[in-house]
């Protein structure tokens, strides 16, 4: 048989010589790739997590580890000139939520009662249902405490990465104190939980709104001092950091840390509350009682340092509920607007948002206006300071009208005023005549008085959103086209300024020529009162000489306490008026005029300076130039009463006596007569133009009617009681509204009730009565009733 020849077997190599060579080399390569591509991914990876994320993976391990709560700084307060409170922060408290937390704090068995282990899909399910109910039961207590919808609070409870959903701002202590005893209840610390906040309040309510202004939702300046001094205000929030265990509960920690707040500062205004209550009064009732139309403004001035004492403006608003309107004329046509079903709920909205915004205007600053003839004043001195006019012999005469340009202007008197002096332009506050010395001052002149007087550029008042004037330009002006303009802007017609910006000028005319800037805001101190700034009065330049300022005062005083002059409604026996009046017709509407007022006080030497004006009196019919109750829509007729007793309010206040010099222009003054014969009193009574009749038969005066220290109109009958006591009969007081002094005395006299005039008297008609119709009134009662002339025109 044949053998295959056995195969000689090879001895087979170590480890160590099959990997020599080239196969070793490939495994060294591919171990050095390999051990460095996973070196390079770990690297990169390290990277990532400790440098790219490192400041995003730090706050999260803080946000897990820690809770931040800031600290509230407490907003400064607003103070008035006396240190009256007109806006104040009170400590309340937000309501925060913690999903994250109400999850985390939820408690749940992984064993069951006999030490078995649960399975998880068991502890899952006990977790929900757990965390549901405390949903539930967070819903329905919240809701029911902070008034909000349960929905809303289910979808916040939902966000169960947020450790922080404000459910309620700035609630008081009641609520607080409710929220707090839930929390306590149902074991929800960690899960609810209360922050010191601040709100604020206005404790004088609507007073100096515009002044003031007020914060948003957010506590942050929105209007008024609130947002232009908010940084000197707001101070600086704190914080406190606390560290938290892994169900939530803070516990002490080394790490824990706390910024103490800086509470804001304290501003100390020059507005006077009771200055400015005077002023808002007198809008008030000007705007009822003439039916105004678009709101009204006042501003009362410091002429010798430039302080604010009050701003007020028409419609107002309370920055206690500043987004609630208020006007009753917006409320009306917005009720109009809400019936008409051909008006869309988005016009609706808008006519809305924009009657908001018109209250939160100030009418002295966010507005202009055409001044009228309270401009005049201003042309005079400017005229007698480059001595143009002569006040000792310049006559300027009027004829009613005057012929410039293209145009007859005519006066307010259509018959005209004749030859008149200089005071007298200004008494009759004649168009014509202020033309005249318009032209002798020239267009090159006048317009470098407007820069001086400072109508080129806003006061710097520190409140926002200041309107500057509008003028022709200045190459215009002077310009031979301008002379229509320089004669209307002679008696303050076809230009616009702003209220405060008039107040200025007029200061600087009165003050001996020192153009001040205007201020509101004293001083302002940090909480432990010592002060961080003050405001000294700043001058800006001198614009007239003392001696022309001299001279205006005792024009002005002319104005108000002449028989004829236009300002005469605003004379207040005993004290010493100045002013001029304002009737401008805009070009928006010929039946809108603007009706104004401007006063100084005392005269000889002011210490106020007053500008009061009516936006649009509505008159009796399109066209018409009275209102319903037949006062003639003018400055002289509306403004100037006002004014007059505005001012006399203001000097009261101010511990201004009454002139010794000063007489009653139809009154007299009862004195007692009580214990007196019956010769004596009718002597005295004889003496003093007064008539007597008797009740009684006895020998002395045991009573009388009207009681001493009443005023009552020369030549009436005073009751004397002889032995007896008077009845103490009453009867109802009657509407004198319209009447004659004639007619009111008589009606009065009628019920054994006095009249009391005030005000011009038997040159006028009623203006107003005191006690209102229909008030009971003992028999004898003295009645103070005003007069003025409402038929007095000034443009």
């Amino acid at each position: 048989m044949a053998f295959k020849e056995k195969r000689e077997r090879r001895p087979r190599r170590s480890i160590s010589k099959r990997l020599s060579g080239k196969g070793l080399q490939r495994i060294v390569v591919l171990a050095v790739v390999f051990g460095i591509g996973t070196f390079v991914v770990l690297f990169g990876k390290l990277w990532q997590l400790q440098v790219v994320q490192h400041e995003t993976l730090e706050k999260k391990a803080i946000t897990q580890q820690t809770r931040e709560v800031s600290s509230t700084a407490h907003r400064g307060a607003i103070y008035d000139a006396s240190g009256a409170t007109l806006a104040i922060s009170a400590s309340v408290q937000n309501v925060i939520l913690s999903p994250r937390d109400v999850i985390k704090t939820v408690e749940v068995k992984e064993k069951d009662e006999y030490g078995n282990q649960r399975s998880q899909t068991a502890i899952d399910a006990e977790r929900e249902q757990k965390v549901e109910e405390r949903y539930n039961v967070i819903a329905d207590g919240m809701s029911q405490i902070l008034k909000i919808d349960r929905a809303e609070i289910m979808e916040r409870l939902h966000k169960t990465n947020s450790a922080w959903e404000k459910l309620a701002s700035k609630v008081e202590d009641d609520i607080a104190d409710q929220v707090r005893q839930f929390i306590d209840e149902n074991d929800l610390e960690g899960c609810l939980y209360l922050t010191d906040d601040s709100k604020r309040y206005y404790p004088y309510g609507s007073l100096a709104s515009h002044v003031i202004g007020f914060v948003n939702s957010e506590g942050v300046g929105a209007y008024g001092l609130e947002a232009v001094m908010n940084s000197e205000l707001a101070g600086e929030d704190g914080r406190i950091v606390m560290s938290k265990n892994a169900s939530g509960t803070e516990m002490l920690s080394p790490y824990s840390s706390y910024v103490d707040a800086t509470d804001g500062y304290d501003v100390h205004t020059t507005i006077d509350a009771t200055i400015q209550m005077y002023a808002e009064k007198t809008l008030q009732e000007g705007v009822e009682k003439f039916d105004v139309i678009n709101g009204a403004f006042c501003v009362v001035m410091d002429p010798d340092t430039g302080a604010i004492l009050a701003m007020a403006s028409t419609p107002g608003y309370d920055p206690n509920n500043p987004s609630v309107i208020t006007d009753p004329l917006a409320l009306s046509d917005l009720e109009k607007l809400k019936d008409d079903p051909a008006v869309s709920e988005e016009d609706y909205e808008k006519a809305e948002n924009e009657a908001r915004l018109k209250q939160w205007e100030s009418k002295l600053l966010n507005t202009s206006y055409e001044p009228g003839s309270t401009f005049k004043p201003i042309v005079m001195a400017s005229a007698l300071e480059e001595n143009v006019v002569n006040p000792a012999t310049d006559s300027f005469y009027c004829s009613g009208v005057v012929h410039v340009g293209d145009h007859d202007i005519r006066c307010s008197a259509r018959s005209g005023h004749g030859s008149q002096s200089l005071e007298r332009v200004l008494v009759n506050s004649c168009n014509p005549g202020m033309i005249e010395i318009g032209n002798r001052l020239g267009a090159e002149t006048f317009y470098q008085y407007w820069e001086d007087f400072g109508f080129t550029e806003t006061t710097g008042i520190e409140l926002p959103g200041e309107y500057n004037s509008y003028f022709w330009p200045k190459s215009e002006f002077i310009s031979p086209s301008g002379v229509t303009s320089l004669a209307t802007a002679s008696f303050g017609q076809r230009f616009q300024a702003t209220p405060l910006q008039i107040v200025r000028a007029l200061s600087a005319v009165v003050n001996g020529g020192h153009l001040m800037q205007p201020y509101l805001v004293q001083s302002v101190t940090d909480s432990d009162g010592n002060v961080v700034s003050y405001h000294e009065p700043h001058e800006i330049r001198q614009v007239i000489s003392q001696e022309t300022s001299d001279l205006m005062r005792t024009y002005m005083e002319s104005v108000v306490s002449s028989r004829n002059g236009t300002g005469k409604n605003a004379y207040v026996e005993g004290y010493k008026i100045g002013g001029k009046t304002g009737s401008s017709q805009t070009l928006t509407s010929p039946d809108r005029i603007i009706v104004s007022f401007a006063g100084i006080a005392p005269a000889d030497d002011p210490e106020v300076v007053v500008l009061l004006g009516y936006d649009w009196p509505k008159p009796a019919q399109p066209g018409a130039n009275t209102t319903a109750d037949g006062i003639y829509i003018s400055g002289g007729s509306m403004a100037a009463p006002m004014a007059g007793e505005l001012i006399a309010n203001i000097l009261d206040y101010m511990g201004y006596k009454k002139s010794d010099t000063a007489t009653a222009n139809t009154g007299v003054t009862i004195p007692d007569l009580r214990g007196s014969s019956l010769e004596s009193a009718q002597a005295a009574l004889a003496k003093l133009g007064l008539n007597c009749r008797t009740s009684g038969d006895g020998t002395v005066v045991t009573d009388q009617i009207p009681a001493a220290g009443s005023s009552i109109p020369a030549g009436s009958s005073v009751v004397l009681y002889m032995g007896t006591q008077k009845s103490g009969e009453t009867v109802t007081m009657p509407d004198l509204t319209g009447m004659t002094y004639d007619e009111a005395k008589a009606k009065l006299e009628g019920l054994e009730l006095y009249l009391n005039a005030t005000g011009s008297g038997k040159d006028g008609k009623v203006f107003e009565q005191v006690i209102a119709p229909g008030t009971p009134l003992e028999v004898g009662t003295s009645v103070e009733v005003k007069f003025t002339d409402d038929s007095v025109q000034d443009w």
